[in-house]
């Protein structure tokens, strides 16, 4: 692996701007692309540390620089095109860190290059990351890191692991929990579990926080039906993280601070949620492998419902 330089983050939001700056802290040239931080610097309030950092900001990535390591943070939103906005700072051998909810981006993005000859020329590397972290973002400079905050990080491709294990390095050694994950396919998988669970439950539940989910027996119950399911799908492709799992998430739930969920802070905000990308896709895969997910698919139609009206008369 050539020596990493310079750093993008793509959407400097909550994740994004928080790892962001942490890696700058350590040293490195970062910038970042935002449609919503216009800043010149960022507030940090974290149990990591509280810190202020001066950033560069753009809102079009055809003004930054081509960049080594390429961090990609933005919300999974329809309307937003992350092949368009990755290929102007694609360099040679540069490194893409999909650290974002969900799951199928890397595969995505790898069928997409591949039939791009300019791109896939440039031998990218793609590699997935997953936040298992509590944090806010409470004003478009002000960032609160409440809970957790470890980074798992691995290689969509074998021949990878070991950039994977040096991005690693480098997470660490900016003061991120950070670890290699052999089976980056399996901890998506790990994090979809939770986030199927108390995203898609905070915004059906009455606006709830986690905190009031998981002390209800009413939501407890359906928190564990709904991790039940996404592990039936995960078994189908041998991937999963085990049965085990779903207790140990919601008892960690019990242990966590009140925390909004980041579905529920955009449902609020009026923002388009990440439906497809944490419920839409899941459920396409259980359909391709003929899984009955009946939760699964009632949370998601309602979910639909809601953000269409949410969002009706949005000019």
């Amino acid at each position: 692996m050539n020596p990493i330089q310079n750093i993008a983050v793509i959407g400097a939001g909550a994740v994004g701007g928080f790892y962001g700056s942490k890696l700058q802290k350590a040293g490195y040239n970062v910038q970042y692309y935002s449609h919503y931080l216009k800043s010149s610097k960022l507030k940090i309030k974290s149990i990591w540390g509280n810190y202020e950092i001066p950033i560069k900001v753009y809102q079009n990535t055809k003004e930054m620089q081509p960049s080594d390591l390429i961090i990609v943070s933005t919300k999974l939103s329809p309307d937003i095109n992350i092949y368009k906005l990755i290929y102007p700072i694609i360099k040679e051998n540069s490194i893409i860190l999909f650290l974002q909810n969900g799951i199928n981006q890397e595969e995505k993005f790898y069928q997409a290059i591949k039939k791009d000859k300019n791109i896939y020329k440039l031998n990218p590397v793609i590699l997935g990351g997953l936040a298992f972290t509590c944090i806010n973002r409470v004003s478009p400079s002000e960032i609160h890191h409440i809970d957790y905050g470890k980074i798992k990080i691995g290689a969509l491709l074998k021949e990878h692991h070991k950039i994977a294990k040096e991005i690693v390095a480098i997470f660490q050694n900016a003061g991120i929990e950070t670890e290699f994950t052999l089976n980056l396919r399996k901890a998506r998988w790990e994090k979809l579990l939770w986030n199927i669970a108390f995203n898609t439950l905070s915004v059906l539940g009455n606006k709830a926080t986690t905190e009031e989910l998981i002390f209800s027996p009413y939501t407890e119950e359906l928190a564990t039906l709904l991790m039940k399911e996404i592990i039936k799908i995960a078994e189908y492709e041998k991937n999963s993280p085990g049965k085990k799992l779903v207790k140990e998430m919601i008892e960690r739930t019990k242990k966590m601070k009140p925390y909004k969920t980041s579905m529920l802070i955009d449902y609020e905000n009026k923002k388009p949620m990440e439906i497809e990308a944490i419920v839409g896709e899941p459920l396409h895969l259980a359909k391709k492998y003929k899984i009955e997910t009946p939760y699964l698919k009632f949370c998601y139609n309602l979910l639909k419902f809601l953000d269409e009206q949410n969002r009706k008369n949005i000019v």
